[in-house]
């Protein structure tokens, strides 16, 4: 946790909260915060440094500097951005991944980095993909700490907040913090990588699970303003067969789930 300062470039005078400042020293600050996520990483998985990340509040002090890292990352140049946003989203990854002893403290760390979607929304459309590829990557090998960490609805609240066409009171604005409007296409797109995370995460369900799963599936489904946005790709064959034999079960067969 000590070497998270080097990946914060300017603070607040009175607050001290990471905030952006120069663009050049941005860059460089953001180019090291890959590798510092990754030593990160290894480290944690020593159990006297895994007392000191839940001591410290280390998922919502990571989260800040993710916060910042991210709002730097949407003011550089695109060719510079470009640089480092894989590297970065793979680095996030491989910190949440990388817990194997704190089961707790994992779920946090997903909730915290991978999970929520506005951290993400402010950034540029290969990003969000690159994040919403790796969360579709990882359905089935963290199945357990994506569930405790309620992916399902926190995927499903995040895309009524950041990627509505048709924007709710207390929607996110989808504009990069440079002025830029998100093409419509780019966000369409974004909600069809993101529902093909929903799919899967609904296909790995337990039939325990379910029911919880079609109840947020229905009401994401009854509230959203543009049903067109979603239900092309939502209802997709295996999909549509999916939650028509939860939807039955929930149905006709309550007591079972």
């Amino acid at each position: 946790m000590a070497l998270l300062p080097l990946t914060i470039g300017n603070v607040h005078v009175d607050s001290l909260e990471p905030t952006p400042g120069d663009l050049q020293l941005s860059l460089a600050t953001v180019s090291l915060s890959a590798p510092v996520f990754r030593i990160i990483s290894q480290a944690i998985q020593h159990p006297g440094n895994n007392e000191e990340l839940c001591r410290t509040f280390a998922p919502e002090l990571l989260s800040r500097v993710l916060h910042y890292l991210l709002q730097a990352l949407s003011k550089l140049e695109s060719g510079e951005e470009a640089l480092t946003d894989e590297e970065l989203v793979a680095a996030i990854v491989s910190l949440c991944q990388s817990q194997r002893n704190n089961h707790e403290l994992k779920v946090q760390l997903f909730s915290s980095l991978l999970l929520d979607l506005n951290l993400w929304s402010s950034c540029n459309y290969g990003l969000q993909k690159k994040l919403l590829s790796s969360l579709a990557d990882m359905v089935f090998t963290e199945s357990a700490c994506m569930r405790d960490a309620k992916a399902m609805q926190m995927l499903l609240d995040g895309c009524r907040r950041c990627y509505w066409v048709i924007q709710e009171p207390d929607s996110i604005d989808n504009f990069a913090l440079t002025g830029t409007k998100r093409s419509l296409g780019e966000v369409n797109a974004l909600v069809d990588e993101l529902l093909v995370v929903i799919e899967l995460l609904l296909g790995a369900a337990s039939s325990t699970a379910a029911a919880d799963d079609v109840r947020c599936l229905i009401g994401f489904i009854v509230d959203c303003p543009q049903p067109n946005q979603v239900l092309g790709t939502l209802l997709t064959r295996q999909t549509l067969l999916n939650f028509h034999q939860c939807f039955l079960s929930f149905l006709f067969f309550p007591a079972e789930l």
